[in-house]
């Protein structure tokens, strides 16, 4: 058989006109993950502001993990933040600047995900 007449090739397997290249059905990670919320503590909203949007972003994550994971310190990786848009670059400036903040420690372990732990300042009189 020659190369040409082979109908696996990359080249011959087009869609039909009319077929859009997409996922017929939504994961059902990201349909489980919609369904869910962030509580932001008051103290939070304050030290956020001004924070540019990837570092609010972050914040936001790392409430959710932080309470899905009952309070134990947050491994971060970058996997679930890229779904959100978030760049492994733009993930340590945003740490960086949360950190500044003093809103989470960071644990900077090299080759390894960074360890996170969080500030959940209480308010005063409480």
């Amino acid at each position: 058989m020659k190369e040409d007449d082979d109908p696996y090739l990359l080249e011959r397997l087009r869609l039909p006109d009319g077929i859009i290249g997409r996922r017929a059905v939504v994961p059902q990670m990201v349909r489980k993950r919609r369904e869910h919320f962030v509580r932001v503590p008051w103290p939070w909203i304050e030290r956020l502001n001004g924070a540019t949007g990837h570092a609010y972003r972050l914040a936001l994550c790392l409430l959710y993990l932080h309470w899905k994971g009952k309070g134990e310190p947050v491994k971060l990786g970058n996997g679930l933040l890229e779904m959100d848009g978030v760049s492994r670059y733009s993930k340590w400036r945003a740490l960086n600047d949360l950190e500044r903040r003093k809103l989470i420690a960071v644990e900077r372990r090299p080759k390894r995900k960074p360890i996170i732990r969080l500030n959940l300042l209480r308010p005063c009189g409480k």
